[in-house]
C-alpha cells in the first residue's frame, strides 16, 4: 500500500527568463511557487504533484459569488492527492454523481487530518460507489492515509 503525505507551499517563489518553444528569439517570465513535503522537509519548485504517488495538498478553487461550480457550502479549499493512477481532487464531484443537481452533498467523505484520512461514504454524499475513487488504471480506496491495493 501507498502512504500519503502532506506538501505545502513555502511563500517561496521563483522567477526567470524562459526562451520561446517556437524558435524565435522571445522570452517570457516564468514564476514558479515552491513547494515542501512536510515529513521529509524535500522541497521542489516543479509542483506539488511532482513530489509522486502519495503527494497530498490543499488546492484554492475558484469560487464565483462565494460558491463553488459544484457546490453550495463549499470553502474553496479542496484537499488533492496524486493516486497510483493520476490526480483525484477529493472534493469535487464524481462522474458518476447519484444526485447531480444536489450542491450540499459531498460525493466523497473524508475523515481525519491530512494526510491520515480515510475516504468514505458514511455522511451526507449520493448514492455514487463506495467511497473507491477510480483514476486512470487505478481503482482503490484511501484509508487511515494510504491507498490500498487495486481493486
Amino acid at each position: 500500500m501507498t502512504k500519503t503525505f502532506l506538501v505545502v507551499q513555502t511563500g517561496v517563489s521563483e522567477s526567470r527568463e524562459v526562451p520561446c518553444n517556437c524558435g524565435c528569439k522571445q522570452t517570457f517570465k516564468n514564476e514558479r511557487e515552491q513547494w515542501k513535503r512536510l515529513d521529509t522537509g524535500e522541497t521542489t519548485f516543479d509542483g506539488a504533484y511532482s513530489f509522486g504517488t502519495g503527494a497530498m495538498w490543499f488546492e484554492e478553487q475558484w469560487l464565483s459569488e462565494g460558491k463553488h461550480r459544484d457546490w453550495d457550502n463549499d470553502d474553496g479549499q479542496h484537499l488533492v492527492v496524486r493516486t497510483p493512477g493520476g490526480l483525484w481532487d477529493i472534493d469535487s464531484r464524481a462522474s458518476n454523481c447519484g444526485s447531480p443537481n444536489d450542491r450540499l452533498h459531498r460525493c466523497w467523505i473524508r475523515h481525519g487530518i491530512a494526510p491520515d484520512i480515510t475516504v468514505d461514504k458514511v455522511g451526507l454524499t449520493c448514492s455514487a460507489g463506495a467511497g473507491s475513487i477510480i483514476s486512470g488504471k487505478y481503482h482503490g480506496f484511501l484509508r487511515a492515509g494510504e491507498f490500498t491495493p487495486p481493486l
